[in-house]
């Protein structure tokens, strides 16, 4: 099951809050409602987490989402049929509630993002180029834990890997390229503005 590629940034949110039953949204549900290969509107929702607020500024939220996006983009490069998470990261949940703050904040934005997207540069988004993605998304994941120690930081790696869920969505090489220069930006902001004394701490060194 895949997300439709007609305003996919629009319809990632509305799937997640419409076609799950409940007050809250667990990761368990995602996968569920998108299917568990299909790669790019999972990694497009999660990424948007943490970019729109209120949700990224939840303490604690964009590592965990980090932690599921790394399980899943590894899983998708080792060529994974069934991807797998732990019960405790499946289970975790976040209220509907906040998802549909979230999207009233950012509607109007969102639209005009889907209005540009179309199919472009179709080679760009094969399966090799899911490959080298879900290997970029992995160190992005990653990036987002150092960069919950500066504020509003993880919005940079979030958003790189909202770019690359949405070029598979729909299928838009040009929106690739883009991630591509995002994600260097990103690995850039987190060698120079995390405070690398402060998060070898957490570690006890």
């Amino acid at each position: 099951m895949t997300s439709s590629t007609d305003d996919p940034l629009e319809n990632v949110l509305d799937r997640a809050i419409e076609d799950t039953d409940g007050d809250k949204v667990t990761f368990g549900d995602l996968l569920d409602l998108f299917g568990h290969r299909s790669f790019g509107p999972v990694v497009a929702f999660l990424g948007l987490l943490v970019v729109i607020p209120p949700l990224g500024a939840i303490p604690g939220l964009p590592a965990v989402i980090g932690v599921v996006i790394i399980l899943f983009s590894v899983q998708i490069v080792l060529g994974a049929d069934h991807i797998w998470v732990p019960g405790f990261i499946e289970n975790r949940s976040i209220e509907k509630k906040k998802l549909e703050e979230a999207e009233d904040r950012t509607k109007k934005w969102l639209k005009r993002i889907d209005r540009m997207i179309s199919e472009r540069l179709g080679f760009l988004t094969g399966p090799w180029a899911t490959y080298i993605a879900a290997i970029i998304v992995t160190i992005l994941a990653a990036l987002m834990i150092p960069l919950e120690l500066v504020p509003f930081a993880v919005a940079a790696p979030g958003l790189a890997i909202t770019i690359f869920g949405l070029a598979f969505v729909a299928r838009d090489g040009v929106l690739m390229l883009i991630g591509y220069i995002l994600a260097a930006i990103a690995a850039g902001l987190t060698v120079f503005m995390v405070p690398w004394g402060t998060f070898a701490g957490w570690f006890g060194a």
